[in-house]
């Protein structure tokens, strides 16, 4: 598992950028299934299975469209994004379909309000730099 945590950069959505970003924490998973010596230094890996997820925190805004758009999604059960990208800072991106998973806002007494989005990847996850 590689796990990533970034507190810099942008989220978008459909290019549409994610406003009051806090942080945005990318996850990829790789599973080997079988690992075959072939002589004394040779390996045969088989991979059983890939998986990526995002998870994004934003201080809520009610007129931010993509936040908007993402609880509109949820709610009417329309998840499925063609294009997710988490920009790392200004030298690199990660691009993939996803799935949304959850978007929560949580209310809170005193501080900023909170939104939290989750997404699990939908086939490959491409970087560039």
């Amino acid at each position: 598992m590689a796990l990533k945590k970034f507190t810099v950069g942008k989220f978008e959505i459909e290019a549409v950028v994610l406003g009051e970003l806090v942080d945005m924490t990318l996850t990829v998973n790789i599973a080997f299934g079988d690992v075959t010596k072939i002589g004394t230094t040779w390996e045969a890996i088989i991979e059983l299975g890939r998986s990526w997820e995002v998870a994004v925190s934003c201080n809520y805004n009610p007129a931010d469209t993509a936040q908007a758009a993402l609880i509109t999604a949820y709610t009417s059960g329309d998840v499925a994004f063609s294009s997710i990208t988490v920009f790392e800072d200004a030298s690199g991106q990660h691009l993939g379909s996803a799935l949304l998973t959850s978007a929560v806002i949580t209310k809170a007494v005193g501080s900023v309000d909170k939104f939290n989005a989750t997404f699990k990847g939908d086939g490959a996850l491409s970087h560039t730099t």
